[in-house]
């Protein structure tokens, strides 16, 4: 694994562990990494854009699967950076395109461009999951799925302000607190997913958290689509 990577999943995992309502003098606020707290968190208005209904997503989803196939495929030849440059790129323009919201246009291509360039990289130091996914092309869609919650894209959401005193394992933050949610240490949190630090793409975790579900929801797709090309054209 990456050591940066690595190394922050080792602070999510000692917060987690000792202090999961932990306050950080710098950022003025409580850093919030177990999975149910977490999703509480996600819970308070954020004061961002709403997420577009899920129906919408869909659709909007359907729309761009076929220019992200194309993409992929004209871009297999080329390395990892502009790989995942590209391919994120088309993705969300076509997505915008077919939502026509651009509000969300700006944190699809980061939330696809992360998540593509972190799931290569883990991949690349799994070599046996990657192989796997390589000859076992079905388990795409799970293992964009695994992908995700292994090494979230975006591992810290907006913060919030508590709109009244809430309750986080087990601990009363009062109202007026900023809240900042650890996305990224939730998703590999072992009561919600046990073994969380391994990578294991026939998981089928349920309840994947992510700082925007609409951006997300996009990046899921485009994995799903360009992940087995990409391994298939490496292995050529």
């Amino acid at each position: 694994m990456h050591s940066s990577t690595a190394e922050r999943h080792a602070r999510f995992r000692l917060l987690r562990e000792r202090s999961p309502v932990h306050f950080d003098a710098d950022i003025g606020g409580w850093c919030i990494t177990r999975y149910d707290d977490v999703l509480t968190v996600l819970g308070i208005d954020s004061g961002d854009p709403e997420p577009l209904p899920k129906r919408a997503i869909a659709r909007a989803v359907k729309l761009a699967r076929p220019v992200i196939t194309l993409s992929t495929l004209e871009m297999l030849d080329a390395d990892d950076a502009a790989f995942t440059q590209s391919v994120a790129a088309t993705a969300a323009e076509a997505f915008t395109l077919a939502h026509g919201v651009e509000a969300f246009a700006a944190t699809a291509l980061a939330t696809t461009q992360a998540f593509l360039s972190n799931a290569l990289r883990a991949l690349h130091d799994h070599p046996h999951q990657a192989e796997l996914l390589r000859t076992t092309p079905e388990l795409a869609k799970d293992a964009a799925e695994e992908l995700l919650r292994f090494d979230t894209p975006i591992p810290i959401a907006p913060a919030r302000r508590t709109p009244h005193p809430v309750v986080l394992s087990g601990r009363t933050v009062e109202a007026g607190e900023v809240l900042v949610p650890f996305v990224a240490a939730a998703n590999r949190c072992s009561v919600r997913f046990p073994g969380g630090d391994r990578l294991d793409l026939r998981r089928r975790p349920v309840g994947v958290l992510a700082a925007c579900p609409t951006s997300a929801a996009l990046a899921r797709a485009t994995g799903e689509i360009a992940l087995v090309r990409r391994l298939r054209a490496a292995a050529r």
